[in-house]
């Protein structure tokens, strides 16, 4: 029997309500795993119904990939974001890595949930299907503004970019040195 005050009469219930809550929060606050923090694809591999980490814990689930098939280039990720019905667009440049099916955000929750603001909202009526092996079997150039977009498979669920380290982004030009 509960009191209103939220004290249970008996300690059993106590300790039961203690562990319920603690799971409580281990749910709505998850962590990264530890085995992903170690693990670094080769290549950055976008696959449907992946988790989605900032740099201190999930902020949300990747829904979809928004490929230019001109260009070959990965333009936008749709997010469905945790604790919210929104599918938000956000750029591939906010990918750090990914691991398995989760994908690893340059960002922590709370630059997440600024560019939130300002994010646009997944609209399916404005964007069509792609054909994947049309995509696959086009002869294009490799990006050289956006090297990390560039589209290099494809499969039904998922999208592979190249991994491009900091240091191989760095290009010398007339004597110095420019990132991307």
């Amino acid at each position: 029997m509960r009191l209103l005050s939220g004290a249970s009469t008996n300690g059993a219930a106590k300790k039961s309500e203690d562990k319920q809550s603690k799971r409580k929060r281990r749910d709505e606050d998850p962590g990264i795993p530890p085995e992903l923090l170690l693990r670094r694809d080769h290549n950055i591999r976008y696959e449907r119904n992946g988790a989605v980490y900032a740099t201190d814990g999930k902020v949300g689930t990747l829904k979809k990939v928004v490929v230019d098939d001109a260009a070959g280039e990965v333009e936008a990720l749709v997010i469905a974001v945790d604790g919210s019905d929104r599918l938000v667009l956000i750029p591939p440049d906010l990918v750090d890595k990914t691991a398995g099916s989760a994908v690893f955000l340059v960002v922590n929750r709370a630059q997440f949930t600024e560019r939130l603001a300002n994010a646009s909202d997944f609209d399916k009526r404005q964007y069509t299907r792609v054909d994947l092996k049309s995509l696959l079997k086009r002869e294009r150039p490799a990006s050289a503004a956006h090297p990390r977009r560039a589209v290099s498979n494809v499969g039904k669920d998922f999208v592979e970019t190249p991994n491009v380290s900091p240091l191989s982004r760095l290009q010398r030009t007339s004597g110095t040195l420019a990132a991307d």
